[in-house]
């Protein structure tokens, strides 16, 4: 599977099909990256709507009676911020045409439901149905709800708003819980417009498929779309951290949430990538990081601590779960983590033991066709694609000097806790 490459089959529409007949499932992903705009709302729940019903399948009904008539399709939507732009994805996977019964392709009618779907929303006159809109308005607002009742997700999600104020990727959650409150049919099919004609179009497949004919059929659909002009998309990567910043929330919580933002001192996606990621994975990756090891195990302060690179933005998320009366500990033991980094204090087993599990992980990136999918179009904006097999060749090639010029590159931005009310865990 080397040797692989987006095209441009139109302006702002790139395309890219792994052949293989080693699968017995094809899957194809269609993406719709656009910049966060004042859109965001209306695409959160455009995302959904949009998985639900169209014009010409306008109940659940008669929309999940057509997937099923395509052999019990997997389909799905979705929405993502990657870095600070927002994709809007719809996903498919289906069975092969050779387990077809009626000699019918299944993948020649799965593109044209899609693009079904994606042309003809459920939308009369410039509005979305009211009725359909009324009723994903509500599922979004108990998607909110839900995160804000998951307080690790809630915990993240205000760290995020809170450093990252002031640029887009500072999502403040109760602004758009108060925009979706206020959307209609009209503000859904404005932003549904501008997906259309302002969005980098994206799509991926793998399998037994016939990509021309794939190809071929989402060309003719963007053709068909007037006035496309694919916006930029920009992230905003900030390299250094003034100063520490220390936030705080009390809310009804049975276990408090530390959560720590770090900069990197990453200036785009590509900066360095593969030593800043073995060197998070040996700072907080697996069960042989350095935080699972020290501050969960040898010193019990918290029971679970973990990092995670967003790459898209160069920022550096710890997250841990503790009694707030370890706050202070966990913070200075946290820090002390990343000081050892730094000096390169790490051993050589926790070395080889992250170079070892990221190149096993890696190698099985492409176990199927939605992996597949998945691995090669978070590669979307890179200058080349690179192959599970490399990446995990380049992950191996890491060296401790790299590692340790990486770890003395990063900054600690803002450091947030969520606490039991008034002090009181209970």
């Amino acid at each position: 599977m080397n040797n692989k490459s987006y095209i441009e089959i139109e302006k702002g529409v790139k395309f890219l099909c792994v052949n293989s007949d080693k699968f017995k499932t094809n899957c194809i992903k269609v993406d719709f990256y656009l910049p966060m705009s004042e859109h965001l709302a209306a695409q959160n729940v455009l995302a959904s709507l949009m998985g639900h019903t169209s014009k010409k399948y306008n109940t659940f009904k008669s929309f999940n009676g057509r997937i099923e008539s395509l052999y019990g399709a997997d389909f799905d939507t979705s929405i993502a911020t990657i870095g600070e732009k927002i994709r809007i994805r719809f996903s498919v996977e289906i069975p092969d045409d050779r387990f077809s019964l009626d000699g019918k392709s299944i993948a020649q009618e799965t593109v044209d439901f899609l693009i079904e779907i994606i042309k003809n929303p459920h939308c009369e006159n410039g509005e979305f149905d009211k009725e359909a809109t009324d009723r994903e308005i509500r599922f979004t607002l108990q998607n909110i709800e839900a995160e804000k009742n998951d307080k690790r997700a809630f915990a993240v999600s205000r760290l995020r708003q809170l450093m990252c104020q002031g640029e887009p990727y500072g999502i403040d959650r109760e602004k758009l819980e108060q925009d979706v409150k206020n959307l209609d049919g009209k503000k859904l099919y404005d932003a549904y417009a501008d997906m259309l004609k302002s969005s980098t179009i994206v799509i991926t497949a793998c399998g037994n498929l016939d990509g021309e004919m794939v190809k071929d059929k989402f060309s003719g659909f963007v053709n068909s779309i007037a006035d496309r002009k694919p916006a930029d998309l920009p992230t905003i990567f900030i390299t250094k951290a003034d100063k520490i910043r220390y936030f705080k929330d009390e809310m009804d919580v049975n276990q408090a949430k530390l959560v720590i933002g770090l900069r990197s001192g990453m200036e785009n996606a590509d900066d360095s990538y593969f030593p800043f990621r073995v060197m998070t994975d040996i700072f907080g990756g697996g069960p042989y990081s350095r935080l699972f090891l020290n501050v969960r195990e040898k010193m019990s302060l918290c029971y679970y601590c973990g990092a995670r690179l967003l790459r898209e933005k160069g920022i550096i998320f710890i997250q841990s779960g503790i009694e707030e009366e370890n706050y202070e500990k966990a913070l200075s033991e946290i820090l002390n983590q990343l000081d050892v980094m730094k000096k390169g204090e790490f051993t050589d087993e926790d070395f080889t033991s992250s170079i070892t599990a990221l190149s096993d992980a890696f190698k099985g990136v492409e176990d199927s066709p939605v992996a597949v999918c998945t691995f090669y179009s978070s590669q979307v904006f890179d200058d080349s694609l690179v192959s599970g097999q490399e990446y995990a060749e380049k992950i191996a090639s890491v060296t401790r000097e790299q590692i340790v010029e990486c770890a003395k590159r990063v900054s600690v931005d803002s450091v947030y806790l969520l606490a039991g009310e008034s002090g009181d865990n209970e």
